[in-house]
């Protein structure tokens, strides 16, 4: 598998183009550059999308490892979002590009069709999570479920919402990342109805 780096090395020999002002002109950080270039910092997505525009290819073309994931709501922690049943890619709201180096740490690579996003889309969820943030959730996931793990749920009434799980006694508890949220206390019966967020991108 060709590298990220490697392509784009490629891609500015053949143009002839030197990095420091190709950089420059897609607006990253020189020194930034150079270390990804080489291999000493990973590649981030909004730093791929700059100089996939720069280029004048697509992100896909830099890289293997790129998963177009479906946005499939948006949300905001007063009135969540409906629970996803099914993933359908023809009413997405939009893809967010997925790079394998943009899972957390540990996580095993998914099947793109167990995955979909989540836009957050004001600033209730703050400080843990920004305005603006694709999350993307792997669906299917609740046999593996840990505590402390960042999770979308479904609550009595169907609306999807996100919180940190905590088991307690035979049931589970959603911790509000809300202050003015009130925690929910759920059976542990109710796990069937939770995914878990494999990774938070800022796109």
């Amino acid at each position: 598998m060709t590298s990220i780096s490697e392509r784009i090395k490629g891609l500015l020999k053949e143009r002839g183009l030197k990095a420091k002002p190709f950089a420059l002109k897609a607006g990253i950080e020189p020194t930034q550059f150079s270390r990804m270039l080489r291999g000493i910092r990973q590649w981030t997505v909004p730093h791929l999308q700059k100089a996939a525009a720069a280029l004048g290819v697509q992100v896909g073309d830099l890289t293997d490892e790129i998963r177009a994931v479906p946005i499939i709501a948006s949300i905001n922690a007063y009135q969540g979002c409906p629970f996803p049943e099914k993933i359908d890619s023809a009413t997405a709201l939009g893809f967010v590009p997925l790079p394998r180096f943009g899972l957390e740490k540990g996580e095993n690579e998914p099947l793109l069709s167990k995955l979909y996003a989540i836009q957050i889309e004001d600033d209730s969820f703050m400080p843990a999570i920004e305005k603006g943030v694709k999350l993307v959730i792997q669906k299917d996931t609740h046999e593996g479920l840990q505590e402390g793990n960042l999770v979308v749920y479904c609550d009595a009434t169907g609306k999807a919402n996100i919180g940190r799980l905590s088991f307690y006694d035979d049931h589970l508890l959603l911790k509000s990342l809300n202050p003015k949220v009130k925690d929910l206390i759920l059976p542990k019966a109710h796990l069937k109805l939770m995914d878990r967020v494999i990774a938070q991108l800022f796109v």
